[in-house]
């Protein structure tokens, strides 16, 4: 018997991965327009989402990223992380370079969240470049079963 991994689906993964693919795209048309008057950012960093049942973790990759650059906002259900990666090396006239594959500059990444959030009890830590974003969940009223009491005419 073939063992095959369990597939992931719903309209929460496919939106995930329908933004992930925009963002690869956009960094492509960018980099391939890049002198041309683009200005936007080719630095997309990696997400994960989890979801224990009471609180929604968000994870970010952010290496070299220190924490007084980055901000942390949500509303409604998108988490949104803005930053700034400063460059550790200076240029020079005497300074040519042959590679540069890594990103400075500013970076915005927005994150759809699968369920309603508690914002007011979310919390936010950056250690080793990868930020963790804590947020409870709101129990959704919707699943709960309320009886109302009937009246009649005369009441």
């Amino acid at each position: 018997m073939v063992k095959r991994a369990a597939k992931l689906y719903g309209p929460i993964v496919e939106l995930s991965r329908l933004q992930s693919e925009i963002n690869r795209l956009f960094a492509a048309f960018v980099e391939a327009n890049r002198g041309v008057g683009a200005s936007a950012t080719a630095w997309d960093p990696s997400v994960d989402v989890l979801d224990d049942g009471e609180t929604i973790r968000v994870l970010i990759e952010l290496p070299g990223v220190e924490s007084s650059d980055v901000r942390v906002t949500i509303r409604g259900r998108l988490l949104t992380v803005k930053g700034q990666k400063k460059g550790r090396i200076r240029s020079r006239e005497s300074l040519r370079f042959f590679c540069m594959e890594r990103f400075f500059g500013a970076f915005v990444k927005s994150v759809p969240l699968p369920r309603p959030v508690n914002t007011h009890q979310a919390k936010s830590c950056l250690r080793n470049g990868m930020l963790e974003v804590l947020l409870p969940r709101v129990p959704d009223q919707r699943e709960k079963e309320y009886e109302l009491e009937v009246k009649g005419e005369e009441d």
